[in-house]
């Protein structure tokens, strides 16, 4: 027998400048069965919220409906929301974002154990969107092997150009991606000419990418093109040069 259904008392609706704007304010929020949200005015115990985050040019990272289970006061003012519907991509996005941080031992400063989940149903939330601003960090400095002009972005891969494919969780080459400085100004959805090539020159790659983040100087590229035997042999070699790898 499926649980009974509570009647929606609140909306989350919450805008992101990036992805990787989303990934510093919410990831470490985030469990398989369910998240925090911070806010002054949070449900009470038992109440149902819709929530959806999205990115300002109106792609959707996370969205369903959840059960208000906690309410919490210190050291963050919020609720905890168990997981009660979510659509198929909400699920992929949850599991790559709590995978990726068990892999780098990062956690939340606030109890994300909602015990046993109920019955979750795939079907999306409505949405009426607030813009959040949060600096993206990462990719500070152009370093030697990277070179961009105009749509043409080429990348040696070094000790030193390394980073621009590791240091963001959810952009990065494990996700079929990285994050540069770029001077000039690029919009979302920007199209580049992406050429890859090892230390010795050796070509790894040379496709399209496309700017999917971006704030100020800093974009995060995704690989549009990339086969999956391509991106083994990118991580590989970026696994290499990695600290720790081989």
């Amino acid at each position: 027998m499926r649980d009974p259904r509570i009647s929606v008392t609140a909306h989350v609706n919450l805008r992101y400048g990036s992805i990787l704007d989303f990934h510093e304010s919410q990831s470490l929020n985030i469990s398989r069965t369910g998240m925090f949200i911070a806010t002054n005015t949070p449900g009470p115990v038992g109440s149902m919220v819709e929530f959806e985050f999205s990115l300002v040019d109106g792609l959707s990272l996370l969205k369903g409906k959840g059960e208000v289970v906690r309410v919490t006061r210190t050291p963050v003012t919020g609720m905890g929301v168990r997981f009660r519907e979510l659509d198929e991509d909400s699920r992929k996005c949850i599991e790559r974002i709590v995978g990726i941080n068990e892999e780098e031992g990062r956690a939340s400063h606030v109890s994300l154990d909602f015990g046993t989940p109920r019955p979750v149903d795939a079907r999306p939330a409505p949405s009426a969107p607030v813009r959040v601003a949060h600096a993206l960090q990462g990719a500070t400095r152009v370093q030697p092997g990277l070179s961009v002009a105009g749509h043409d972005l080429q990348l040696r891969l070094t000790p030193l150009t390394v980073g621009y494919f590791t240091n963001n969780p959810l952009i990065n080459i494990r996700l079929g991606g990285f994050v540069v400085p770029i001077d000039e100004e690029v919009s979302l959805g920007a199209s580049f000419d992406v050429t890859i090539v090892d230390n010795d020159g050796m070509s790894l790659y040379g496709g399209k990418g496309k700017v999917v983040a971006k704030d100020g100087k800093r974009v995060g590229v995704r690989l549009s093109d990339a086969s999956k035997v391509v991106l083994t042999r990118l991580q590989a070699e970026v696994a290499k040069l990695s600290p720790g790898g081989r």
